[in-house]
């Protein structure tokens, strides 16, 4: 019973997640980002599409959502596995929307604005490991992919509560499986390499 109320306790968290940062961007300019680019509604797809500036805005968007969804958890509840599970839900929203029929982001933003807020050393981690990855290949898939796998590494070798552990992996697993197509192309050799609109 306990389990089931943790659980629709943070579906609230879910819902905020689900805001659709790049979509109203993308919106107020009068573009449908299912109809162009990679379809996605992230900042990768927003930045490719309409440029650095509306890139600039989703990102910053959907790392906000990430971080406040995490900070409100922590107002309500001192608990760490009330918030760690809340910012899972968090990114969940973004990746599974609901108003998005289930479709959404890829997770990357939304995921280390909970980081943030949920362990900032790890966060800190993972963005040094992001653009150390991007800087070699170009590729934001792959730093992604590589910052969700190592970001729980780091918070085993920081020595972070496991609730954070749990919650981490929780969100790198996720998402990992939102790139599953990227993990494809990488394998195949045929993944594109990051270019703003000009």
């Amino acid at each position: 019973m306990q389990s089931l109320f943790s659980l629709l306790a943070v579906v609230p968290f879910y819902l905020f997640g689900c805001f659709p940062s790049g979509t109203l961007v993308a919106k107020a300019q009068g573009i449908d980002l299912s109809k162009v680019g990679s379809g996605n509604v992230g900042a990768t797809n927003v930045a490719r599409t309409l440029g650095k500036k509306a890139g600039v805005m989703t990102l910053m968007g959907d790392i906000a959502k990430g971080f406040l969804a995490v900070i409100l958890a922590r107002l309500l509840s001192d608990s760490i596995s009330f918030y760690a599970l809340a910012s899972v839900a968090a990114v969940a929203g973004h990746c599974f929307s609901i108003p998005g029929k289930l479709k959404g982001g890829k997770g990357v933003a939304t995921a280390l604005g909970c980081f943030l807020g949920l362990y900032w050393p790890a966060a800190i981690f993972g963005v040094l490991v992001f653009f150390a990855m991007f800087g070699i290949t170009r590729i934001v898939s792959a730093a992604s992919i590589a910052s969700a796998f190592l970001i729980p590494v780091s918070s085993i070798l920081l020595q972070a509560p496991k609730e954070i552990f749990y919650a981490l992996s929780a969100i790198g697993i996720i998402v990992v499986f939102r790139h599953r197509e990227n993990i494809d192309r990488l394998i195949r050799g045929t993944e594109s390499k990051f270019q703003f609109k000009k």
